[in-house]
């Protein structure tokens, strides 16, 4: 399906113009927008973080003892965003940091025992939208889905150093 269309306002000359149902960002962008507005809304109302503090919560658990740095190279946020996060979930006593033996200046972090409190209720709630996003799709689409995702997500260095 082509991303663009030919179109007419009604004064003013045919052009292209995006044909949303045919132009990949746009859905992109819809479902990531709306899947962390309500992500977001319901952590808060439910455990008193947003899903960027989430983001940061998973990681940890993946990855614990890392320095914020690696958390926004794998989640793709800035280090402003990650670090209101961080000092947000170590006020609250779900992250610790102790210093980087490496690198004085540096802080690694790591969830405490709270904080994988936290992360294994979120994570039961996250997993249960996803199974809801994902209803119905065959396990053999969501495998190829997932592959397709993996595809785009591979290109995004790419996207950084285009410049047209």
């Amino acid at each position: 399906m082509p991303s663009t269309q030919r179109h007419r306002p009604d004064a003013g000359p045919e052009r292209d113009v995006l044909d949303l149902g045919g132009y990949v960002p746009y859905f992109l962008t819809a479902i990531s927008n709306t899947w962390s507005r309500s992500s977001s809304r319901l952590y808060l109302a439910r455990f008193g973080v947003g899903v960027t503090e989430w983001r940061v919560i998973s990681q940890l658990a993946i990855e614990p003892g890392i320095a914020a740095q690696r958390i926004c190279e794998v989640i793709e946020l800035d280090k402003g965003a990650v670090s209101r996060s961080v000092a947000a979930l170590v006020k609250a006593g779900h992250v610790r940091e102790r210093p980087d033996p490496r690198d004085a200046r540096r802080q690694l972090l790591e969830l405490t025992e709270g904080g994988y409190g936290l992360h294994d209720r979120l994570i039961a709630l996250a997993t249960e939208r996803e199974a809801l996003l994902l209803a119905d799709f065959s396990a053999e689409e969501r495998a190829q889905f997932t592959l397709f995702l993996r595809r785009l997500h591979a290109k995004l260095p790419a996207l950084r150093d285009f410049e047209g």
